[in-house]
């Protein structure tokens, strides 16, 4: 047991009547999905696609063997069921083809009861598949992750209960390393032979697990200061994957995946439960018409908050000089030495639904006259998204002569952007320039179409 498993065991046990029947609380339905449409709800699901290389993790982080993919043929509504389909078949980078579906975005919440009713395929050997929930805040672990449930470990397969096994766990950050707690379920019989219930509960005390009412897991999580618990007391979205080997699994090889293919993860109806002063996010209302990012001018519809919608982030290699505002009191006026890269980035505490703006434009006042290359970005659900701005290339109105200039960036322009959940509505990045270099941006704002 490594010390991150002790931190989380002594979490665990202060739990007092560990793993007793608890009693049931009035709670009221307020988000559900029963997939009795004719295809899956994009107001409540968007996919996570490729082989994670796209994003810096290359097989998810976990040496996963598939390519996730928002083909019918990999995720779709059958009979009243979401079905997720692992396929052996060359895609991409990959010999395996897979989905995830993910509610960021769309549905985020804190504390509750999620039920979900779940047929898990034969997983011998090599299939994983997950029903799952990550924090909205921070970098994992610090942003942290409960499983509800988890089949096909490698030490299942060890102990020939492939099929049976069900494991739940939590991760999170203690005091800067990852720390680690999960339980198993062992059933009297295969669980890929029919529908499951597993039902999570999540309330200020506990994290706790059950299958078709049985409960498998507890976690305390209200000693929030001690062990370093903040992460599982900020709102978090759900995922679904079946997932194709990898180091969960101990299957690394794509000649050893044994598990009947096409294996079928299939999912009847997902349900949250919430009491009065839970937290729910859908995304409703988006704003829309002129969307100040930054900008203090007088006709903007909504603008962000400074002091406490975000912040302004400067990354790398950035000191503010004094210059005078396009429009209003205030400009990011910045100097970067050569040699060295620069960055900046105006980033949400939470995301924020721009979807309404998907036709429209990013629209921003800038000056320089540096030659270098830069890139202007956004980053959403999907990862970052860059548009260049290289001499000689599209400059989107910019003209770098050292007067303010209006830059116009339709989001069509840009590839994978989420815009349901955005993280950082605008980001400036640049590789090392060969001389020093000011530049000058004010009067950020979406506009719509």
């Amino acid at each position: 047991m490594n010390f991150q498993r002790l931190i989380a065991a002594a979490a665990l046990l202060a739990a007092a009547g560990l793993f007793a029947p608890q009693p049931a609380a009035a709670q009221t339905l307020v988000w559900q999905d029963e997939f009795d449409g004719p295809s899956i709800d994009g107001e409540k699901w968007i996919y996570d696609v490729g082989d994670g290389c796209q994003l810096g993790i290359c097989g998810w982080g976990n040496s996963e063997l598939q390519y996730y993919t928002s083909r019918p043929e990999n995720a779709r509504i059958e009979n009243g069921r979401l079905i997720i389909e692992a396929r052996r078949e060359n895609f991409g980078s990959r010999a395996f083809t897979s989905a995830r579906l993910k509610t960021e975005g769309r549905m985020h919440f804190k504390y509750g009861t999620l039920e979900a009713r779940i047929k898990v395929p034969d997983l011998r050997n090599g299939l994983w598949p997950a029903y799952w929930m990550l924090g909205t805040m921070g970098n994992w672990p610090a942003r942290g992750e409960v499983d509800f449930l988890e089949m096909g470990s490698a030490a299942a397969i060890a102990a020939g209960v492939t099929n049976r096994r069900v494991g739940a766990a939590v991760h999170w950050d203690y005091n800067g390393s990852q720390a680690d707690y999960g339980l198993d379920h062992n059933s009297a019989f295969d669980l890929n032979n029919d529908f499951h219930t597993y039902r999570m509960t999540w309330d200020p005390q506990f994290i706790r697990v059950s299958i078709d009412g049985q409960q498998f897991f507890e976690f305390a999580i209200s000693n929030i200061e001690g062990a370093s618990l903040h992460e599982f007391h900020h709102p978090y979205y759900l995922l679904l994957n079946l997932a194709v080997g990898g180091s969960y699994t101990g299957v690394m090889s794509n000649e050893a995946i044994s598990a009947p293919l096409p294996g079928r993860m299939e999912i009847d109806y997902i349900r949250l439960y919430q009491n009065p002063g839970s937290e729910l996010y859908t995304g409703a209302n988006p704003p829309s018409g002129k969307f100040g990012v930054y900008s203090e001018r007088a006709d903007m519809n909504a603008r962000l908050n400074f002091n406490g919608d975000a912040n302004l982030w400067l990354w790398n290699n950035l000191s503010a000089i004094s210059a005078p505002a396009y429009e209003g009191n205030q400009s990011m006026a910045f100097r970067a030495n050569a040699g060295a890269w620069y960055g900046l980035g105006v980033a949400l505490n939470a995301h924020k639904n721009m979807s309404r703006f998907g036709n429209g434009r990013l629209k921003f006042h800038m000056r320089t006259t540096t030659p270098s290359t830069f890139k202007i970005g956004i980053n959403s659900s999907f990862g970052d998204s860059w548009i260049d701005f290289v001499a000689g290339g599209q400059q989107y109105g910019l003209v770098r002569d050292g007067q303010w200039h209006e830059v116009s960036i339709p989001f069509s322009a840009f590839h994978d952007l989420d815009l349901h959940a955005v993280k950082q509505m605008f980001m400036l990045v640049s590789d090392p320039p060969a001389s020093n270099v000011d530049v000058f941006i004010d009067n950020v704002y979406y506009q719509d179409n």
